[in-house]
């Protein structure tokens, strides 16, 4: 089902070939689905799968068998069993003769074959983290990308109205020209408005554009439009810095791979103290040969042994103490990406209680671009006030009204960032 279901989605996101409007939504499951870094990141979980189950095989019971055909000198001599009978020929070896052996062996105890085992089970949980992490990476891409794209749609839907407000102000100047009520530098200069409008709006296309294909590219499919993010967020922002640190200590996948890589370096230590142990190995072996009819043509041994290696330089010694300072470097490094998340809240935070700040002012402020527009064009049209102060007065509702939606969008994207900071899951 979930396969049919991932083929319907992505058969009307491009119905034949019409823009549809990508949500945030969509393009997240897009960017699980089908970007070339999880794929990679996947087929690196895959690897760390492969690895474990190889190093728990090493640990299984080995069983041989051999066939083999010989070609030696005949040996031989003739041998008197009795005075009065033959003499007999014992067979040594003959010339041509066939061998079948079965070979069994176990290691009952070997610390560095366990050890080797432990080491890639972490290994594999690591990489599952990492995997989780790369998502909660590329997802913070896609979403960084969607709404910059948002934003570059945002201004050119402004200049867009803009253009529209300038190109019906040059249809009320033409008009007042025409009655003789204004001057002809009052045409010449709202013209120059338009153009200059014009050309931000193609500008402002152009840069939609390129946005939309950083977006493709981190897709690996065609986006030809994005959508408004309708979206219910927590407000962890009115949390402290103690209190979102310690979720992401629970949740943060990062965190969680610094703290396996402290484990997997103990185990590293493990493996250097288990070539100072001693392997308890049992083995066996059936043969059945034809090669002599003195000697019995089936043979079997069990063996038990042990192997200590007492002695063999300080190779040892050194691989212990580079485990151990591989273990010391690992708990800095963790103590290190801790640091780096609590200053990334930290600066998150900071940002998001400006933009806050921004909000506010922006709405006071496109409120009053608002009004003074409409005072501007009364006077206008009353003959009290100039076609300067029109053009202007939409100018500054243009800034306003970028500046508006610029930090909604900003306020947006970092209250994203901090729940991908402390961990959150979609």
């Amino acid at each position: 089902m979930g396969l049919i279901k991932n083929f319907i989605f992505l058969a009307f996101a491009f119905p034949f070939g019409v823009a549809h409007a990508l949500t945030l939504e969509e393009v997240e499951n897009l960017a699980l689905q089908r970007n070339t870094e999880l794929k990679v990141s996947n087929l690196e979980v895959e690897k760390s799968k492969l690895r474990r189950k190889k190093s728990f095989s090493d640990l299984l019971p080995r069983v041989n068998i051999e066939i083999s055909l010989n070609l030696t000198r005949e040996q031989s001599i003739l041998f008197p069993l009795s005075p009065n009978a033959p003499p007999q020929e014992l067979i040594f070896s003959r010339n041509l003769y066939e061998k079948y052996i079965l070979l069994f062996s176990q290691d009952i105890y070997n610390p560095i074959k366990l050890q080797e085992y432990k080491i890639t089970d972490r290994a594999e949980k690591i990489q599952r983290l990492m995997d989780y992490e790369k998502k909660r990476e590329v997802i913070s891409k896609v979403r960084e990308a969607y709404i910059g794209a948002l934003k570059l749609k945002a201004v050119v839907d402004i200049y867009g109205k803009q253009e529209e407000r300038v190109s019906s102000h040059l249809r009320d100047v033409k008009e007042l020209y025409k009655q003789g009520l204004v001057a002809f530098k009052d045409l010449l200069e709202t013209k120059v408005k338009l153009y200059e409008v014009r050309e931000k709006l193609a500008s402002a296309r152009a840069d939609y554009k390129k946005a939309l294909s950083l977006l493709s590219y981190l897709l690996n499919a065609d986006v030809e439009e994005v959508d408004e993010v309708k979206i219910e967020l927590p407000k962890l922002y009115e949390l402290s810095l103690e209190e979102l640190m310690e979720i992401a200590k629970k949740n943060r996948k990062l965190l969680k791979v610094f703290r396996e890589k402290v484990s997997l370096s103990k185990e590293g230590v493990g493996l250097a103290k288990a070539s100072f142990y001693p392997v308890l190995s049992l083995s066996g072996a059936v043969q059945y040969s034809r090669e002599s009819n003195v000697f019995p043509n089936s043979l079997y041994f069990l063996s038990l042994s042990l192997r200590w290696n007492m002695l063999s330089g300080k190779g040892r010694f050194y691989a212990l103490a580079l485990a151990e300072k591989e273990e010391e470097i690992e708990r800095l490094r963790e103590m290190d990406v801790e640091g780096k998340v609590r200053l990334s809240l930290r600066n998150i935070l900071e940002e998001i209680k400006a933009v806050r700040e921004r909000l506010k002012l922006a709405r006071v402020r496109l409120r009053e671009a608002e009004e003074h527009l409409r005072i501007a064009r009364e006077k206008y049209k009353a003959g009290i006030g100039t076609n300067t102060e029109v053009i202007d007065a939409q100018s500054y509702l243009i800034s306003a009204q970028r500046t508006l939606k610029m930090n909604e969008l900003d306020f947006l994207l970092l209250r994203f960032k901090l729940l991908e900071e402390i961990g959150y899951e979609r």
